[in-house]
């Protein structure tokens, strides 16, 4: 991510050292570039109703990302609806984007299936003693199954876990699961064990040092995704100032 801060870093150089004197807005491609650093995301498009100020205030702000990285996890679609942004200044851009007041936000994401399975693969990889991981969603619940090599004293024994829950949402901006039950090789564990264990890796996801604050309202689930939103659905709209990355003739994003 270096390539991208550094880069991030020469476009508000440029955008600085060509502003006239008397400007009092950067350039949309400036703020763009900071989202991408700060979420690595594979698509962006991002909409303002006018450029940010030279004090780093938008009035009203639309964001839609595809395949952004939020705590390592692959997020297929997050968008975002923002009013009366005032960011930290411009000049510090480089350093971190980060909103000081927001009046209204307006967020929702889609986690799907099969990205969960990729991170957990990864986690195989790293891990020897887990294999096998699968991450399933039936019914408005979760199912995940491994398998866990535990050493003994002449051999290694193979135990198969499984946890079952609901999702549901704590604090506005935390992912916990609720109403778990953990099973080893087919027994259900005591409801005293599962709790201590489930706890230990409590909140699921956590949004709370998100680059926008959110108030999340529900979290559901189909078969295939993952969905998480606040109570209001962000909205495009119409604007002279948009910005798509990447910024390709064929980006129709």
């Amino acid at each position: 991510m270096k390539f991208i801060k550094k880069l991030c870093l020469i476009f508000l150089m440029i955008a600085f050292i060509s502003l006239p004197a008397k400007a009092n807005s950067v350039p949309l491609e400036v703020l763009g570039s900071c989202f991408i650093k700060e979420l690595s995301p594979e698509k962006a498009l991002i909409i303002v109703d006018a450029p940010p100020t030279d004090k780093g205030y938008v009035s009203h702000l639309y964001i839609k990302l595809q395949g952004a990285v939020v705590e390592g996890l692959r997020i297929d679609s997050i968008a975002i609806e923002a009013r009366d942004v005032q960011f930290n200044p411009p000049t510090d851009w480089d350093k971190k984007l980060r909103p000081r007041d927001v009046s209204a936000v307006s967020f929702e994401a889609r986690l799907l299936k099969d990205d969960i399975n990729g991170a957990l693969k990864n986690y195989e990889l790293k891990d020897k003693r887990w294999s096998n991981f699968e991450f399933d969603l039936r019914n408005g619940k979760i199912v995940a199954t491994a398998v866990y090599e535990l050493p003994m004293l002449l051999f290694k024994l193979n135990v198969l876990a499984k946890l079952t829950g609901e999702l549901e949402v704590v604090d506005e901006n935390k992912i916990y699961l609720k109403n778990y039950k953990l099973y080893a090789d087919g027994f259900r564990l005591p409801e005293q064990a599962t709790q201590e264990l489930v706890e230990k890796v409590q909140p699921l996801i956590d949004f709370s040092d998100f680059i926008f604050p959110v108030r999340l309202d529900s979290v559901s689930n189909d078969d295939k995704a993952i969905f998480i939103r606040t109570k209001d659905k962000p909205q495009p709209f119409d604007s002279g100032f948009k910005w798509t990355y990447p910024r390709s003739l064929g980006n129709n994003f």
